[in-house]
């Protein structure tokens, strides 16, 4: 393949290398001699930062894109600092909440359990949020090598800090202040990056315009995220314990489509900043998820050949069930590569995608608990997937009705059609005629 690095691909191997990093760190971790309790500790850690963050972050994120160019990004504009400034608010509003409801936060989420090494999770949420900033001004400046070189050195440096603990023989506790030392580099790397791109005067107007833009993604982001949970708790007031474990181990959406999938998202919404380049834009959202469809649909198609065979392998027979579940999510991938949320998001039109998350949680309850009368965990999954559908049907539409742009400038339909009825069709042959 003729492969050059631009923001584009070097965004989507950031995110590879970022998740690559956390599982290698689980792989040597389960090998060390840790004890499944301290490695419990660890991911419950991990697990309230990300569940504490990511809507604000992602939304306050991609709510600023679109609206940066790269003169927002020189030493002349305050733009990036008060994004920054956003940012560390909402990181210390995220530790304030969690220093007042520590009992309920452990009482609903750990069952009574204390929250594990509280004051190394509160400094990890306060430096780790801002310093995500870093990637996306290497974004905006257009530069891809420095995407790479920064994502090569901070997660190599976390893999190590967080790693070597263990293996030496420390306790746990060592590699949460690893993690903390790590996020303490990335956050001394925006700060550098920050005073050589932008200066630090407040400006109260961007602020302000900024939040009436992010809201609406920060809430949707809320919603879509809620939808794991509430598949949940249909599960368990309706089967027991065992049944859900199967559902949970086979609820994963395949990573390399949602990391990749929101990495183009994500990369393609500097360009919505100059509206001479917007029919451009639309060709490059065509192209990037052609070329993504173009291999991500065909290895889906694989996973669910081998799903059946693997997960008893990987866990246990008591999980083959769960195989099924992971088929039913890996057509998610029929959504994920579809990008009018990208549109709207890049011409700062975020209410509709608010709507749209409402209606997605609704009808996700409501097919949801249909379904499972008819199949069992299996239909809570095709709940979610038909809602995840219908949202993006929506956004289309908005799309459509809005701005006049047919879906087939964007997206390359005939093939994204045609690979949607091949996996279906996979899909079809190995759940009700093989297995």
């Amino acid at each position: 393949m003729n492969f050059k690095i631009h923001q584009i691909s070097a965004l989507q191997i950031f995110q590879l290398i970022r998740f690559s990093t956390l599982m290698l760190i689980g792989v040597v971790f389960t090998k060390s001699g840790l004890s499944t309790s301290a490695i419990g500790q660890y991911e419950t850690v991990l697990f309230l930062a990300g569940a504490i963050s990511f809507f604000w972050l992602n939304g306050l994120i991609q709510g600023f894109l679109p609206s940066m160019d790269e003169k927002s990004v020189s030493g002349k504009s305050s733009h990036l600092f008060n994004v920054s400034y956003l940012l560390m608010a909402f990181s210390a509003l995220a530790v304030l909440f969690m220093i007042l409801f520590e009992h309920s936060i452990s009482g609903f989420l750990l069952k009574g359990s204390q929250i594990p090494f509280l004051k190394y999770l509160l400094v990890y949420i306060l430096i780790s949020s801002p310093a995500s900033l870093v990637e996306y001004i290497y974004l905006i400046k257009k530069q891809g090598k420095q995407i790479l070189i920064y994502g090569i050195l901070s997660f190599f440096l976390m893999f190590i800090l967080v790693v070597l603990p263990p293996v030496l023989g420390f306790s746990i506790e060592y590699s949460l202040m690893g993690l903390v030392m790590s996020s303490l580099f990335r956050m001394i790397w925006l700060v550098v990056l920050l005073f050589r791109n932008s200066n630090p005067a407040f400006d109260w107007q961007f602020i302000g315009n900024h939040l009436k833009r992010a809201y609406p993604l920060i809430f949707s982001m809320l919603l879509s995220g809620s939808g794991q949970y509430i598949d949940g708790f249909i599960i368990t007031s309706y089967f027991d314990d065992a049944t859900f474990a199967v559902f949970r181990y086979g609820a994963r959406e395949f990573p390399l489509v949602l990391l990749l999938a929101n990495a183009v998202s994500s990369s393609m919404l500097p360009g919505f900043s100059d509206p001479q380049k917007l029919k451009l834009n639309l060709e490059k959202i065509k192209v990037n998820s052609h070329k993504l469809g173009s291999w991500l649909f065909p290895l889906s198609g694989i996973m669910m050949l081998v799903s059946h065979w693997a997960f008893p392998v990987i866990f246990n027979v008591s999980f083959s069930g769960s195989a099924t579940i992971f088929n039913i999510y890996l057509l998610l991938i029929v959504s994920r590569l579809l990008f009018p949320q990208t549109i709207l998001i890049g011409l700062q039109k975020t209410q509709p995608i608010l709507w749209a998350s409402f209606l997605e949680i609704a009808l996700n309850v409501a097919l949801s608990l249909w379904f499972v009368q008819f199949w069992g965990i299996a239909g809570v999954a095709f709940g979610t997937i038909c809602a995840y559908f219908f949202e993006k049907m929506i956004l289309i539409a908005m799309v459509r009705k809005t701005y006049g742009y047919r879906i087939s400038e964007y997206l390359n339909l005939k093939q994204h059609v045609l690979y949607s009825l091949f996996l279906s069709a996979v899909f079809v042959v190995i759940e009700y005629l093989i297995y």
